[in-house]
């Protein structure tokens, strides 16, 4: 793990090579400053008590209670040496708190840096679980969506075919019968469109057949123009190469914002512009509505931001992003980028 000690200088001790020298053996700065700390006073001690003893004592032939001795040995052997004992005191003290700091420092930096690895190992995970998630809910909508049709659809074709028998069979003369079958028969027919609507939301069969083109046009057409609400729709670059992963994304993301621009926008016209080169596919859908909302917490009130939020989910989990503000003079912006380079070189 990087160390704190290697963005930082090293304590200026460590720059001599005798210290570097006592280190390689086991002792450590606390340990050498100890060592400095009584080693330097007894060793300045030692040096005055011999000067001493030889001016005074050999050359001047004084005896050992000779008052200029006394003087110079109390003053110069012990006061001076105690003075800087004390001195190396304070110094060491002022080290040791440093060095704690330093201690606390390097602690918080590699507590940091583990969260940090952590948070990021998370995000790696979430985003695969949403990737997963995302993969499994689409399969899940196909299977549904070909269920329905396969199994309801033509169940409902049957029946409708049934009752057209049945209707001829009936003599012309039962007009209440007549009455009765022709309103059932408007009844399966209503119930069919309601279910292809239902298979359209769940898979459009026209993303998988024809592309992502295609189907944004058909389901901006098919919910706005009952709505008399102007659609333009603008293209930049071709859309051919795009990830099956992306396609989807973009579908359902366009699909959340042409919700959320039916529930609240109360808009008159409607923009979607697409934009894709071979590094990255950009899309915004635009509209003069009421404009979105300041942000609010998540009740009942606003559950529409949850709509955001699973649009931002979708993208990031590809690597994307999603970005919703305020049009001016009115009206709301929701503008969507996915990386497409990745996907390119891989090619």
């Amino acid at each position: 793990m990087y160390s704190w000690e290697d963005k930082y200088s090293q304590p200026p001790i460590q720059r001599f090579r005798l210290s570097r020298w006592l280190q390689e053996r086991g002792l450590n700065l606390e340990r050498q400053l100890q060592l400095i700390q009584w080693l330097f006073p007894l060793t300045l001690t030692a040096i005055v008590l011999l000067d001493e003893v030889r001016e005074h004592l050999l050359e001047k032939q004084e005896t050992i209670f000779s008052e200029n001795f006394i003087i110079e040995v109390a003053f110069f052997g012990i006061l001076g040496p105690t003075a800087v004992w004390l001195v190396l005191y304070w110094v060491r003290g002022v080290w040791q708190e440093r060095e704690d700091d330093r201690r606390l420092l390097q602690k918080m930096y590699n507590e940091l840096a583990e969260a940090q690895e952590r948070l990021t190992t998370l995000h790696i995970q979430r985003g695969k679980l949403v990737d997963r998630l995302m993969t499994v809910q689409e399969d899940e909508r196909r299977r549904l969506a070909r269920e329905i049709h396969d199994e309801l659809g033509q169940l409902l074709t049957g029946l409708s075919l049934n009752l057209k028998v049945c209707q001829e069979a009936v003599p012309k003369e039962l007009e209440a019968v007549h009455q009765h079958m022709a309103r059932i028969n408007t009844l399966i027919r209503h119930t069919i469109d309601q279910t292809h609507h239902l298979i359209v939301g769940l898979r459009p069969t026209v993303l998988d057949d024809y592309g992502l083109l295609p189907a944004l046009q058909e389901e901006l057409h098919h919910r706005l123009d009952p709505l008399d609400i102007d659609v333009h729709l603008e293209t930049n670059g071709s859309f051919e190469h795009l990830p099956p992963a992306v396609t989807t994304a973009v579908f359902r993301i366009v699909q959340e914002s042409v919700t959320n621009i039916i529930r609240h926008a109360n808009a008159h016209h409607v923009r979607l512009t697409l934009a894709c080169s071979t590094e990255e596919l950009r899309v915004t859908v635009e509209d003069d509505g009421v404009g979105i909302p300041k942000p609010q917490p998540l009740n009942g009130d606003n559950r529409h931001r949850l709509g955001i939020l699973g649009m931002q989910e979708r993208a990031a989990a590809l690597g994307g992003r999603v970005e919703v503000s305020r049009r001016q003079p009115r009206g709301t912006q929701v503008q969507v980028w996915f990386p497409l380079q990745v996907k390119t070189e891989a090619a």
